[in-house]
C-alpha cells in the first residue's frame, strides 16, 4: 500500500487533461448540440434526444420503472434508452451514466460484486470498532432491520420504501427495495485495492457489454470525485480544491462519512490519489475505444456539466479571447449554452452568433444551465422547471445548415464578423445585437 501511494504521489494527478475526441469533427449545427436527459418518471423521448449531436442519459432516467424492479435494473434500462435513441438517428453520439466513486447497487454489474464476498476488499466499510447506533447513516434497510451491511453506504440519493419520516425518497419502491443482498444505498469503491478493482472498472463497467462494448453507446458522463484537504493544503490549485461537496472525501456523500468509516486525513489523501489513478486509466481506455466523456472537455473535469455563456458586459473580452488560434475554443472541446430564464430562451440570436464566431472543430451548444438538460420531456429533470406538455421546443435555428467557417473572426471597433460558406455571422458587442445572414 505504501509503495502504491508513493508512486501515485510522485506521478501527480493521473486524471487526463482536456483531450479531443478521436472521432471526426463536424460543423453541422444540428449535430453540434448537446443535452443531458433524466426523465425520472419514464423513458426520455428518443426522437427528441436523437436531434442532438450528443445526448447523455443520467442514472435517474426511467427511475420510476427501474426502482420498482426486483432486482433493480438501471444499467440495462440505460442501454435500452440508448438503443431507442440510436434507432432514431445512428449519427447521434449517445452517452450513459457511470460512477467510479460510488458503487451503486442498482447497476447489476456493481451489485454482483458487492454481493460476492470474494470482492469485499473493493468497497469501503463502516468502522467496525464502533456500534451501529453511533453511525450517522443507517447500516440496515429502513423496511427490514435485519438486512444490514458492513459496507459503508448512505441514502443521500437512494431509492427507498417511503416511510413516515421520509415519505418522498429519491425513487420509491413498494414493500421492499431490491438492491441485492445489501440494503439500497450509495456504497463506495476502495481504489487503494489496486489493479484488481481498476481492471474490472475499465474492462467491465466502462468497456463491457452495457458500456462501450455496446454498439449504441458512445461515451459517458462520469459522476463524482474524491477530494483531500491534505492535497489542497499542499497545492491549493489542485482540481476540486478547496473540498466542499460537502466536505473532504467523496462528493455528494453524507458529511460524516469519514467519521463513520474511521478514516484518517492520510487515508482520504491516499484514496484521492488512488481514485485519480483509476480515472486516468478509465479516460485513456475510453479514448482508445474511440469513445468520449464529458470530463475530457474544457472545464468539465470532476463531474462538471457547465456551459459557457456570452454576456453583454464581457462580449468583447470573451470573443477576443476565444478567437485566438491558441485559445481553448480552437484547441479543446467546448460547451456553450443558450441563455435561459426558467423555461424561456432569452437571447438566442446572440448565443448562436457567439457560438458560430468562437467555435473550433469540437464544440456543442445546449441548455444554458448546469447539467445542460434541455427540458423536452413532459416532466423536466429534478422538478427544476414547470411541467410542459411537450417540453421546450428546439429552435429551428439550431437545425439550419450554415456550412463551414472560412478562418477566424475579424473585428472592427467592437463588431465581430466571421464568414461561413453559407452564412455571414456578426455580433456587435457595442449594442449586443447579432445578425446571421444566409448567403
Amino acid at each position: 500500500m505504501f509503495l502504491l501511494v508513493v508512486l501515485l504521489a510522485a506521478a501527480g494527478s493521473a486524471v487526463l487533461p482536456p483531450t479531443l475526441p478521436r472521432w471526426s469533427p463536424t460543423y453541422n449545427m444540428s449535430m453540434s448540440t448537446l443535452t443531458m436527459q433524466c426523465n425520472s418518471s419514464g423513458w426520455s423521448s428518443p426522437a427528441r434526444g436523437a436531434t442532438f449531436g450528443i445526448v447523455s442519459y443520467d442514472w435517474s432516467n426511467a427511475k420510476a420503472q427501474w426502482a420498482a424492479q426486483k432486482p433493480m435494473d438501471c444499467e440495462e434500462r440505460l442501454v435500452q434508452q440508448a438503443v431507442m435513441t440510436k434507432a432514431q438517428n445512428p449519427t447521434t453520439h449517445v452517452f450513459v451514466y457511470r460512477n467510479v466513486v460510488k458503487a451503486l447497487p442498482w447497476f447489476t454489474s456493481v451489485r454482483e460484486k458487492l454481493d460476492d464476498p470474494n470482492y469485499s476488499g473493493w468497497f469501503l466499510k463502516f468502522n467496525s470498532s464502533k456500534p451501529r447506533s453511533s453511525y450517522h447513516v443507517p447500516a440496515c434497510a429502513a423496511e427490514n432491520a435485519s438486512k444490514c451491511s458492513l459496507f459503508y453506504h448512505d441514502q443521500e440519493q437512494t431509492p427507498e420504501v417511503p416511510t413516515a419520516s421520509d415519505p418522498h425518497p429519491d425513487g420509491s419502491c413498494d414493500e421492499t427495495c431490491d438492491c441485492g443482498d445489501n440494503p439500497c444505498g450509495e456504497y463506495l469503491f476502495d481504489h487503494r485495492n489496486g489493479s484488481s478493482l481498476q481492471t474490472w472498472i475499465v474492462n467491465e463497467l466502462i468497456l463491457g457489454a452495457t458500456g462501450l462494448g455496446h454498439p449504441a453507446i458512445d461515451g459517458f458522463f462520469i459522476d463524482d470525485f474524491w477530494c483531500s484537504d491534505l492535497i489542497c493544503k499542499a497545492d491549493p490549485g489542485s482540481p476540486g480544491c478547496p473540498c466542499g461537496d460537502p466536505v473532504q472525501g467523496p462528493t455528494e456523500v453524507d458529511k460524516y462519512n469519514q467519521v463513520d468509516m474511521g478514516l484518517s486525513d492520510e487515508d482520504i489523501r491516499n484514496l484521492t490519489l488512488a481514485w485519480s489513478a483509476t480515472m486516468g486509466m478509465v479516460q485513456q481506455a475510453i479514448l482508445n475505444a474511440s469513445g468520449y466523456t464529458w470530463s475530457l472537455m474544457h472545464g468539465q473535469g470532476n463531474a462538471n456539466a457547465s456551459p459557457q455563456l456570452i454576456k453583454a458586459s464581457t462580449c468583447q473580452e470573451q470573443l477576443k479571447s476565444a478567437c485566438q488560434t491558441t485559445s481553448v475554443w480552437q484547441t479543446q472541446a467546448m460547451l456553450a449554452g443558450v441563455t435561459v430564464t426558467g423555461s424561456n430562451i432569452t437571447q438566442l440570436e446572440q448565443d448562436l452568433a457567439f457560438f458560430l464566431l468562437a467555435r473550433g472543430d469540437f464544440a456543442w451548444l445546449g441548455w444554458g444551465v448546469w447539467g445542460m438538460t434541455w427540458p423536452f420531456n413532459p416532466e423536466p429533470a429534478h422538478g427544476q422547471l414547470p411541467p410542459l406538455p411537450h417540453g421546450v421546443p428546439r429552435p429551428a435555428a439550431l437545425d439550419v445548415d450554415y456550412g463551414k467557417p472560412s478562418g477566424l473572426w475579424e473585428a472592427e471597433a467592437g463588431v465581430f464578423r466571421r464568414e461561413w460558406s453559407k452564412a455571414s455571422v456578426e455580433l456587435d458587442c457595442n449594442t449586443f445585437k447579432a445578425a446571421i445572414v444566409m448567403k
